[in-house]
Order: structure tokens, then C-alpha cells, then sequence
């Protein structure tokens, strides 16, 4: 089995959460989360979930423009760069 990196963000509570998981079961951090993403895989296999239930890929995020003062802002960013 090739192994390959993952890098996600999480909340700094989760993480704390799963730092003390792999210490209480002498594990590292890697191995702690690899365990655990497999026995989730394993309970939503047996739940009988599909992608569709699980997949966020299609919710929409409110996003708001910038205001006058941000873009401002940005411009004067960009000027400093070049």
C-alpha cells in the first residue's frame, strides 16, 4: 500500500481531541488519524450511506462582496508587490 499525505484544516479542539486519542493509545498523530478515517469508512459502509448522503461539494457558501474599504485595501496590497 503506497502512502501519501493529506493535509486538512481542522478546529484546533478536534485536533487536541485526536492528539490525546494517539496518546492514550500509543500511537502517532498519523497513525491515530489513519485508524480512525478507516473505522468511519467502515461504520458508513455498514449504515448503508451513499456518496450523495456524505458529499458537501454542492452546498453553497454565502459569500459576500468586499466593500469599498476592503478593495481599497487590497489594491494598495497589490501596488506594495509590484
Amino acid at each position: 500500500m503506497a502512502t501519501v499525505v493529506l493535509n486538512v484544516k481542522i478546529d484546533e479542539t478536534l485536533k487536541e481531541k485526536l492528539r490525546r486519542y494517539a496518546e492514550e493509545n500509543n500511537e502517532n498523530l498519523s497513525t491515530a488519524t489513519e485508524k480512525l478515517l478507516l473505522s468511519a469508512f467502515e461504520i458508513t459502509d455498514d449504515a448503508d450511506v451513499s456518496e450523495d448522503d456524505i458529499d458537501s461539494q454542492h452546498t453553497e457558501e454565502e459569500v459576500t462582496p468586499f466593500t469599498p474599504k476592503e478593495i481599497k485595501a487590497l489594491r494598495k496590497i497589490l501596488k506594495k508587490r509590484k
